[in-house]
């Protein structure tokens, strides 16, 4: 067989590309679930298949014993062990063990592939309803139909001779007339040429291995995987493999049902209790369970205990379909028992042959049904011929039935255990060895049941029934006659309570009548209770249905019975099924039916389930969702959901088909799939319908931060949908905080209406967008990973590819961008430097059109001149805005974030002045040496020509910092005249240090700058191509003492807070307005500065000789008897809180309290209360209230009753 003809290609399609709701949804995809599949989709319905195994095809399956063990999974009661999706799944059980497969093909991909009806006599057994007994023509349909797809053949008598057959065939003879008139080679679905099936798929004859209990590889076996299945797929049918089913549930809102399924994808196993407690589900109209007896039983057993209503009879009836095994050791014939595995035929001294083609059926003969039973001759596995060997050495001794023979005899059985035991099990005494396979009637009495929510088998006594006695003495007898010893099963001994094996377990959800006597109607409709009454679109198609032991193999009557129970659904729905043969070879690009053209790019991906160098990994998270604080307080919200015990979980996988694409493109976007566990949004796990994840995306309005976004569609059971939005913030900080950063993850959970798009593609989430329309806000929360399971995550990523190359390609991608992304916020201070002039020039924010600007030269009372700039936007104020040290006009204007404080007023339809006074970098006085007192007379000017430009007698000041305080002092010394309300920010007449600014006033490293290093001023602005001395100064200030998570890699920065101390909080800021402050910060000259320190020292403002001509208490009570608000950032580092708090004191002390307000504003800093990306809400809106309470005192409006502001002027945007 070459190669080339073995390359079958995958059908099934990954998890995440499975629709919420189907119309059909088929759980198994054995016999019976494989024909249900193909039935529905030919009936033209929309069909999803769930497979628990993977999806395996010829030439993949397991053939050494390494391979195998690696896909054996065990389960009892007490424990789970091995692969969940291993191929072999061997249940221990009470006297009863059962072995079944697990794949895509379900058992057919392992069984022994006999195909033999029933005897007619079964059908008239009491067990079955009576529309079975009365119906033998649906009966005799279903055959025809499963023969027409499976096309059961025996073995060719032109085919070379099989010892195993032959063998058998002797036995008979031996055991008399009565035994080989019942013998004959049986049908069974196995090749025997190279030809297109009636599926449409090219299958390839037999070549003779034998290896049908671990997989053939050769191509022959005809598996559903061969034929239904690939047909199913061909009309439209969608395959998920990795899908254990758990339970099911029925809508009472909309009547459909709810299918609950865990993901056993490989990256999820090591979240095992997280993945069972929150699974994924699908929504269906109609659902056939297949999941195989075992299976079947185990997901109605659940569903019932979670509220699902069925009989009492669920699990009850159970039967291992009457197995025994046995073993027929050192026969004087030759049997060649033992699969070939991996060794050519042609290598062997003859062909071992399917694992079952001859039979002695005795069922003819019986006079009772239940005496009837079948021997077929077995094949043991090639992985297990040592062990095997073993077996059969020490139970000929312990427990086998030895021969009479002469001493020739027993000379030449000598000499072939010797031969075994030297050259293996394809020689000597192993090599005439029988294996026995019996299928008989059992009583049908065997029980299964959920114990610790798993299933336990319990049959006591079947083993010690009188059939099974009678059944191993006619082996023992058959083996005698051949002059071998008769092992019986080591389970079938005392020590070990007489337990049987079976390959065929049935029942537990048995047909009958009503609800009293089965489990499912005749049509495979689930009863509801014990009553008539069934679940309409529950059915149910496998093994699990059948309610007594039929005596031969029973996959061919499963599949009778579900070509019969598809009939019955598509006929009470008047749905057509096409049964005609599709006549032609399938094309695996292009199925006759297809519905993935209609599919969001977001989730389409190649068939083949290797991903071209993808990434993929699986994360939990737990923590906490308030449905009652619906503000952006994220901390508050989790508080309110603690004390209410509202939790929130979940298991999430992201999954990036292409790590460069993850990394290059400018969203870095992967998929999600996965579920969310909130019992305040559902009491079932939320399904991600959709999910979109994007790794350390660019945060625009925050400094030197990245996001991880999660945007994700939600749905729950019931139909409600929501969006479920979380991020997490990386910023520059320590490694703690690091940790922190990449473990919280805030969420707001949004109500989606039934109409909205599904846009998943929001990049940046702003405040403002958080707080869009609170009506639809359902919640918000902060989920965490502790470090256990950070660890647990780490071992869940897989880079996947068609080689070791692009998956190792795939992982250096992935880890490089993330590690040197976090690893730039940890150690940012040893980062390149970035200097304003490798910036690109920016883009304005977009922003609404502003009033024609007037401008006019003012000169102050020493002749220094300044600009005055005009914005009339309406009849309110007249406001002056006054910039800080070494800033111009822009810092109110600046069009760098989204609304500034000149927008806002404007917005307002105030009359807005702004100053360059001679401090401003646009001012040519900026040169000069100034002092404080000096500045005042710009003020004073300032004022003047805006009353006298607006005809007004007083007007409204807003001042910032050393403009607040220069401010103060012409107010305080009446050089300043006609103002009528004031709003000081950060600093009034208390100049009082933050600790940093109070240090370097103490290391006097002014005196330092100015007479040692002979300089007159300092420029905040700085460049690659600086001089030596500030390229010194610039790489020293890496290391400057910062608040928590200040660092950054701006050089103008650094030089910002080495001269005023850390200008703001850097989460406040946009990056645009941080990376361009040079566009409007210039040169201090030192005189102001030290000026400041002679006030410093003595907090309080001072003339530049270091006299308290200013704030005298009859300063005070004259001048400063009018409306003030004090403005303070809450983290501001450059002046204390006291500053403007001590200032507050002293005005309530000496003047009263009604004309005074402060606000310390929480999370704020210094320039970040006019610049910040949320002030707008935060800070502006404070100031407003103020200008807007007092507007009958002041300005334009003054004399006028005073008016509620909220009334009367415009809503802020």
């Amino acid at each position: 067989m070459s190669k080339e003809k073995l390359e079958y290609p995958h059908i099934s399609l990954p998890v995440p590309q499975m629709k919420p709701v189907y119309d059909v949804v088929v759980i198994g995809s054995g016999y019976g679930g494989a024909i249900a599949a193909s039935r529905m989709s030919r009936a033209g319905k929309r069909v999803a298949l769930l497979e628990r195994g993977k999806e395996k095809w010829p030439g993949e399956y397991p053939s050494k014993l390494r391979e195998c063990l690696k896909e054996v999974q065990f389960s009892s009661p007490k424990r789970q062990m091995g692969n969940k999706t291993g191929m072999f799944r061997f249940h221990d059980g009470s006297s009863q063990d059962a072995l079944v497969a697990c794949g895509l093909g379900g058992t057919s991909l392992i069984n022994a592939n006999v195909a033999l009806e029933a005897d007619d006599r079964v059908w008239d057994m009491s067990v079955w309803p009576d529309e079975i007994k009365n119906d033998r023509e649906s009966i005799k349909r279903g055959y025809d139909r499963a023969r027409e797809m499976l096309e059961p053949s025996e073995y060719p008598s032109h085919y070379p001779e099989l010892p195993k057959l032959k063998t058998l065939e002797e036995q008979a003879k031996l055991l008399g007339e009565e035994y080989h008139k019942n013998f004959y080679r049986v049908p069974i679905t196995v090749t025997f040429e190279d030809r297109i099936n009636a599926a449409g798929v090219q299958q390839y004859a037999s070549t003779l291995t034998g290896n049908d209990c671990t997989g053939v590889n050769d191509g022959s076996k005809n598996s559903t995987l061969m034929n239904y299945i690939p047909d199913a797929w061909n009309h439209g049918c969608e395959i998920f493999c990795e899908c254990d089913v758990l339970r099911i549930k029925k809508c009472e809102k909309t009547g459909r049902y709810i299918i609950f399924y865990e993901w056993l994808d490989d990256n999820r196993t090591n979240f095992a209790k997280e993945s069972r407690n929150a699974p994924f589900f699908v929504i269906a109209e109609v659902i056939f369970l297949a999941a195989g007896t075992l299976g079947t039983n185990e997901i109605l057993l659940r569903s019932s205990a979670y509220g699902l209503k069925v009989s009492d009879r669920l699990g009850k009836g159970f039967s291992g379909n009457g197995d025994i095994l046995g073993f027929g050791y050192n026969l004087d014939h030759f049997v060649n028992g033992i699969g070939s595995g991996n060794i050519d035929p042609a290598n062997m001294k003859a062909p071992v042959g399917p694992c079952i083609t001859g039979v002695i059926d005795m069922r003819r003969d019986a006079e009772n049904v239940l005496q009837g039973y079948v021997i077929e001759e077995g094949v043991v596995p090639p992985a297990m011929g040592k062990s095997f060997q073993v077996v059969l050495k020490s139970g000929s001794t312990a427990i086998g039935s030895k021969p009479d023979i002469t001493y020739s005899e027993s000379a030449s059985r000598k000499w072939r255990q010797v031969k075994s035991a030297f050259g293996g099990y394809y020689t000597g005494a192993t090599s005439h060895t029988q294996t026995y396979l019996v299928m008989s009637h059992d009583d049908n009495t065997g029980q299964l049941e959920l114990v610790n929510d798993r299933l336990k088998i319990d049959n006591k006594g079947v083993g010690a029934s009188d059939t099974v006695k009678k059944l191993n003495k006619v082996l023992e007898e058959a083996t005698l006659k051949a002059k071998g010893t008769y092992i019986p099963s080591p389970l079938w001994t005392k020590p070990l309570g007489r337990g049987l094996v079976t390959v065929h377990p049935i029942g537990g959800c048995n047909m009958g009548k009503d609800g009293k006597f089965g489990v499912i109607n005749h049509k495979g409709q689930v009863f509801i209770g014990n009553s008539k009454d069934v679940h309409e679109g529950l059915y149910v198609c496998d093994g699990a249905i059948i309610p007594t032991a039929l005596g031969v193999n029973p996959f061919f009557t499963i599949c009778a019975l579900a070509e019969r129970i598809c009939e019955y659904a598509a006929k009470d729905r008047d749905w057509s099924i096409n049964y005609g043969l599709i006549g032609r070879q399938i094309d695996y690009n292009r199925p006759l039916v297809s519905y993935e053209q209609n599919e969001p790019d977001l989730i389409k991906r190649p068939r083949n389930h290797e991903l071209e160098g993808g990434i993929s990994f699986t994360e939990v998270m737990k923590g906490y969702f308030s449905t009652e604080i619906l503000s952006t307080d994220y901390v508050t919200a989790e508080l309110q959901a603690k004390s209410a015990d509202s939790t929130m979980q979940f298991l999430l996988t992201v999954i990036a088909y292409n790590a460069d694409t993850l990394v290059d493109m400018d969203d870095h976007s992967a998929i999600i799939i996965g579920t969310i566990s909130c019992r305040a949004l559902s009491p079932d796990p939320l399904l991600v319908t959709r999910g979109k994840f994007r790794l350390f995306i660019p945060e625009t309005d925050k400094v030197d931060s990245n996001r991880m976004m999660y945007n994700l569609n939600l749905k729950a059971t019931d139909g409600t949908k929501y969006r479920f939005k979380g991020y997490k913030l990386v910023k520059n900080g320590k490694m703690r905080e690091a940790w922190k950063q990449t473990t919280n993850l805030y969420v707001t959970v949004y109500l989606r209406g039934d109409d909205e798009e599904e846009d998943l593609d929001e990049v940046n989430v702003t405040q403002e967008d958080e707080e869009e329309d609170l009506r639809k806000i359902v919640g918000r929360g902060i989920l965490q990973m502790s470090p256990f399971e950070f660890m647990k995550q780490l071992t869940t990523f897989k880079a996947t590819g068609p080689n070791d190359l692009s998956k190792i390609k795939a992982m250096i991608t992935f880890d490089d961008f993330f590690v040197s992304t976090m690893l730039k916020h940890v150690f940012v201070r040893f980062l390149p430097l970035e200097y304003p002039d490798q910036k690109p020039v920016p883009a304005a924010f977009h922003h609404k059109c502003r009033p024609n600007k007037s401008v006019w030269e003012i000169t102050a009372e020493d002749g220094v001149k300044s600009l005055l700039f005009r914005y009339q936007g309406g009849r309110k104020g007249p406001i002056l805005l006054v910039h800080g040290a070494a800033m111009s006009h822009e810092m109110w204007s600046t069009n760098l974030i989204k609304k500034s404080f000149l927008d806002y007023l404007l917005e307002h339809r105030y009359d807005v002045f702004l100053v360059d006074y001679r401090l401003s970098p646009t001012n040519p006085a900026c040169k000069n040496q100034a002092t404080l007192d000096d500045i005042r007379l710009d003020h004073a000017a300032a004022v003047k020509k805006v009353r006298e430009v607006t005809g007004v007698e007083t007007i409204g000041v807003i001042a910032h910092c050393v403009g607040s305080i220069t401010t103060f002092m012409g107010l305080l010394d009446g050089k300043i005249e006609g103002v009528g309300c004031l709003i000081g920010s950060q600093v009034a007449m208390h100049p009082i240090l933050g600790f940093w600014n109070n240090v370097k006033m103490h290391l006097k490293l002014l005196p330092f700058w100015k007479h040692v290093l002979r300089q007159t001023e300092f420029d905040v602005r700085t460049s690659s191509n600086t001089n030596i001395l500030n390229k010194v100064v610039d790489q020293l200030l890496r290391f400057y003492p910062v608040p928590k998570s200040q660092t950054c890699r701006s050089a103008l920065c650094h030089r910002a807070s080495l001269c005023y101390g850390t200008l703001y909080q850097h989460e406040n800021l946009n990056q645009k307005i941080h990376d361009n402050q040079h566009t409007f910060f210039g040169t201090i000259n030192l005189t102001t500065m030290q000026h400041l320190h002679v006030a410093a020292r003595k907090k309080l403002i001072l003339n530049y000789q270091g006299q308290n001509t200013y704030a005298t208490k009859e300063n005070v009570r004259n001048r400063l008897n009018f409306p003030i608000c004090l403005i303070h950032g809450e983290e501001n580092v450059v002046f204390d809180i006291m500053s403007t708090k001590k200032t507050y004191d002293t005005l309530r002390t000496i003047n009263g309290e009604h004309n005074y307000v402060h606000h310390e504003i929480d999370k704020y800093g210094h320039l970040d209360c006019w610049w910040g990306t949320n002030a707008s809400k935060d800070v502006f809106t404070k100031a407003l209230s103020h200008l807007e309470e007092t507007q009958h005192l002041w300005g334009y409006n003054a004399g006028q009753p005073k008016k509620d502001y909220r009334d009367s002027s415009s809503s802020d945007d």
